[in-house]
């Protein structure tokens, strides 16, 4: 996933140089996504939803982008019971919505990934990379309100102390940018996180 991931990286690289506005602030994509020793992996587990009639295609997991770079997913494995099953409902699944709002769902098959853009990636390109917004959907009919999703996902960082040179016209987290308007990526990650949650970056980082 993560060799796919920058080869990916490597044609965005080139989509944003042919808009021409020349490299990023900084350097590019692939270079600072090669060298990073932070790639994440999780297994996203999705628990069974009750049945209900409201038919709300972020069911499963809101709308919402990711604030890294690059996030590879696999297809959904799902399961009752603890065993494997086909996917109850064709309109189960990921959704993204799409540069001109169009909510579009994502096919893919069992050796296939998918990979999303993040909101640090569309602010160091000037927006000519667009973070992906995306949601989840859970099965609508009412035998498959036992059944689960799981799916892995690796988001794709650069090193935690990688400096970002963040530009003036952004669209995410201007609270959380210093009037340098320079950081390291570890610690734009914990204020971003921090404004999620409404605490401060000292109370985000205490030991629960």
């Amino acid at each position: 996933m993560l060799e796919v991931g920058l080869m990916l990286a490597h044609h965005c690289d080139r989509y944003v140089i042919q808009r021409g506005v020349g490299q990023y602030i900084g350097e590019s994509l692939e270079k600072t996504l090669a060298r990073s020793r932070c790639p994440k992996g999780r297994l996203l587990y999705y628990f069974p939803k009750s049945f209900s009639k409201q038919d709300e295609v972020s069911s499963w997991c809101g709308w919402h982008t990711d604030y890294g770079f690059l996030t590879g997913l696999t297809c959904g494995l799902f399961t009752r019971k603890s065993e494997e099953v086909p996917c109850p409902d064709i309109g189960t699944g990921l959704y993204v919505r799409t540069r001109d709002n169009q909510v579009v769902k994502v096919t893919l098959v069992d050796d296939e990934l998918v990979y999303q853009i993040g909101e640090t990636a569309e602010i160091l390109s000037r927006g000519h990379l667009c973070a992906t917004p995306h949601c989840v959907k859970a099965p609508s009919s009412e035998d498959a309100s036992d059944v689960g999703r799981s799916t892995f996902v690796l988001f794709i960082q650069p090193n935690w102390d990688e400096p970002l040179k963040l530009p003036s016209e952004i669209r995410y987290h201007q609270e959380c940018i210093p009037p340098t308007r320079t950081l390291a990526y570890g610690e734009y990650s914990e204020r971003v996180l921090a404004s999620f949650s409404g605490k401060s970056v000292e109370q985000t980082l205490m030991p629960q």
